[in-house]
């Protein structure tokens, strides 16, 4: 960036904590980068800030009469999204290098909702009194830095120090940015869970071999961040291969989608008509959170045999003190396949759906096959969420389910989209190379509709 400083916008509620976000603005001052504060007030507007209220709330149409007189909840919501607005205005009308904010409860929410804004990779720093706890409604899909302040209010040793280093942070993050377009190669993303880790590496290995870069999108509700990637036009490929947020999602887990953000997973791709190959790796089970955070009717249904239970113990497996794998029912697999092949049915580019029927990650395999390189050592009997079909015992009942709601509910006029029954399991060598397979003719030029169903291993195409 030569000699030019870098530009932060510093932000709070200055009606409440204005002291304390002056002096940060000076403390990032004396660290050298020029500093715009935007005030997010609820209750009376600042004169002195550089970017007064009333200019924040113009963004909406709005007066800071209407923010004064509503409740506080409705104020931040008024003053978050204007602020959001105000802040892409601003990344877009001058040169802005970085974002920090400093508050409690309420200052947190406003300043992130506006945070939330900007795009991935943008310095934001969010100081929060309420960083030990849960952030996820406030992180949002957002690369938010978050710090713990110790106090929200108060100008001493203790909040000099830490002030001190929050504005090193900025103004280092801000200094650092840098245009490196020029370096980059096409961008594939590949879902990962660690129970569906050997197929995404050798799938990652191939696209990488064609001259791309990949970045592995982990499924505890970042798939939300890929989605606006894609429509950000940074990702231009992807391998969906672990859909298991949705029933992340679906079931509660803290480790769904955060409510802050306001998409749809599975729409992105096929809005922008990328190559998209789907499949649904991970949705045999569910990531929750700690066995005490497990509601009551999941463990009985537990018991009655509802789910599948770790080794017919009535009980769900712990995967870790954090985690524990909850399996969905035959019902929430119907609602699941329903909501994939919905969205799927409108793609507008080349879209593969890829179905095993032998299991859909380490957790939902038969002992018979299962190994330690397979993510379930040999002698630990069947993996917790294997379920199999009656009438083909080595078919996944789950996949036969899925595969029944896909046949009712396909849109078979669609050309852009081909749904694939595979006699295999997703951790089998055989089918990521199937996978390998689309995604290569697909970036190509050379995919079309029903190409493999004479492919070995291949059992359908719709």
């Amino acid at each position: 960036m030569g000699e030019t400083k870098p530009t932060v916008v510093c932000m709070g509620i200055l009606d409440t904590k204005g002291d304390e976000i002056r002096f940060l603005a000076q403390e990032i001052q004396r660290q050298g980068a020029d500093v715009k504060i935007m005030d997010l007030s609820l209750g009376a507007e600042a004169s002195w800030a550089d970017i007064r209220l009333s200019q924040v709330l113009e963004a909406d149409g709005k007066a800071k009469e209407e923010v004064f007189k509503s409740s506080r909840s409705e104020a931040a919501q008024i003053v978050g999204q204007a602020g959001a607005r105000k802040i892409r205005a601003l990344a877009d009308e001058v040169r802005l290098d970085g974002v920090i904010a400093w508050g409690g409860g309420m200052g947190t929410s406003v300043a992130t909702c506006v945070m939330r804004a900007l795009p991935i990779g943008f310095p934001k720093i969010m100081m929060s009194t309420l960083a030990s706890g849960d952030v996820s409604k406030w992180l949002g899909n957002t690369d938010i830095y978050i710090m713990n302040p110790i106090a929200e209010k108060g100008i001493n040793r203790i909040t000099r120090q830490i002030v001190n280093t929050a504005a090193g942070a900025i103004v280092g993050m801000a200094a650092s940015r840098r245009d490196d377009t020029a370096e980059l190669r096409p961008l594939a993303a590949l879902t990962v869970l660690g129970v569906t880790t050997p197929t995404v590496n050798r799938c990652a290995s191939f696209v990488e071999e064609k001259g791309w870069d990949t970045i592995f999108i982990h499924q505890v509700g970042t798939g939300a961040t890929m989605e606006d990637l894609i429509r950000a036009g940074e990702i231009t490929a992807v391998y969906d291969i672990t859909t298991g947020e949705l029933s992340n999602t679906l079931l509660g887990s803290i480790y769904g989608i955060s409510e802050t953000w306001k998409g749809e997973r599975l729409t992105a791709a096929s809005e922008m008509g990328i190559p998209q190959v789907v499949c649904p790796g991970g949705l045999a089970e569910c990531a929750y959170g700690a066995l005490e955070t497990m509601p009551q009717s999941y463990l009985d249904d537990f018991k009655s045999g509802r789910r599948v239970s770790y080794q017919n113990s009535g009980k769900p497996y712990c995967h870790s003190e954090s985690v524990t794998v909850l399996t969905p029912t035959l019902d929430e697999t119907r609602a699941l396949a329903l909501e994939m092949i919905t969205k799927l049915n409108k793609t507008t580019g080349p879209t593969a759906i890829v179905v095993p029927m032998r299991g859909w990650s380490a957790y939902d395999q038969p002992k018979e096959v299962a190994s330690l390189e397979r993510g379930w050592p040999q002698g630990k009997g069947n993996a917790p969420a294997w379920w199999p079909e009656p009438e083909n015992p080595s078919w996944s009942r789950r996949a036969t389910t899925l595969w029944s709601v896909f046949e009712q509910n396909l849109t078979a006029s669609n050309p852009n989209l081909d749904v694939i029954q595979c006699d295999m399991h997703l951790l089998d060598e055989a089918f990521a190379d199937l996978l390998n397979q689309c995604m290569g003719d697909m970036l190509e030029g050379n995919w079309r509709k029903g190409r493999y169903r004479n492919t070995p291993g291949v059992f359908a195409s719709r």
